[in-house]
C-alpha cells in the first residue's frame, strides 16, 4: 500500500521538476521515459531481489514475512511505471485498449503459471527445494520483464 501511494506521487514530482526546466518536445520525452523506466525497474529489479533472498527459505519467519511483504508492495511501483506508460503512449482515448492488449499476456501467463507452480512442487521431493524453485523462477520473470522494458520502452506518444 506505501509504495502504491508513494510511486505514483514521486512520479508526479520528478516530472513536474525535470520537464518544467525543458523546453523541447523530445527533451520532454526523453526525460519522462527515464522517469517511467527508473519506477518500472524498481517495481520489477526489487521484488526480484526479495525473491531472490526468499529463495534461501530463511531460518526466521519474520525474515520470510518482511521479503514477502516486499516483494508484494515494491510491485506497487508499478503504477508509476507500466501503470502510467500506456496511457502516455496511448493518450486518453486509446490508453484502456492499450492496457488490457499488453496487459493480455500477463494475465494468461499468471494462471498457467499456478498450475506450473503446483506441479514444481509436487515434483520436488520436499517442500522447500519446491519453493526455492518456485521463487527463484518468479525472480527470473521479473527480470527478463525489467530488461525488457529498459530496453523496449519510451514515452514518445503513439495514438491520438
Amino acid at each position: 500500500m506505501i509504495g502504491g501511494l508513494t510511486a505514483g506521487n514521486s512520479a508526479d514530482y520528478f516530472l513536474s521538476k525535470i520537464l518544467e526546466k525543458t523546453d523541447e518536445k523530445l527533451e520532454a520525452v526523453e526525460k519522462r521515459t527515464n522517469v517511467r523506466k527508473l519506477f518500472q525497474v524498481v517495481a520489477l529489479f526489487g521484488p526480484a531481489a526479495c525473491l531472490s533472498l526468499l529463495s534461501n527459505i530463511p531460518d526466521e519467519v519474520r525474515i520470510a514475512q518482511i521479503l514477502l511483504g516486499g516483494a508484494v508492495g515494491l510491485q506497487a511501483f508499478d503504477a508509476a511505471g507500466f501503470g502510467a506508460a500506456t496511457q502516455e503512449k496511448a493518450g486518453n482515448r486509446w490508453a484502456g485498449l492499450l492496457y488490457s492488449l499488453t496487459s493480455l499476456p500477463g494475465v494468461m501467463i499468471g494462471s498457467v503459471s499456478v498450475s506450473v507452480t503446483g506441479q514444481l512442487l509436487d515434483m520436488m521431493p520436499d517442500n522447500a527445494s519446491g519453493w526455492t524453485a518456485v521463487f527463484q523462477l518468479n525472480s527470473a520473470v521479473c527480470i527478463v520483464g525489467a530488461l525488457s522494458f529498459l530496453l523496449f520502452y519510451d514515452s514518445k506518444k503513439e495514438f491520438d
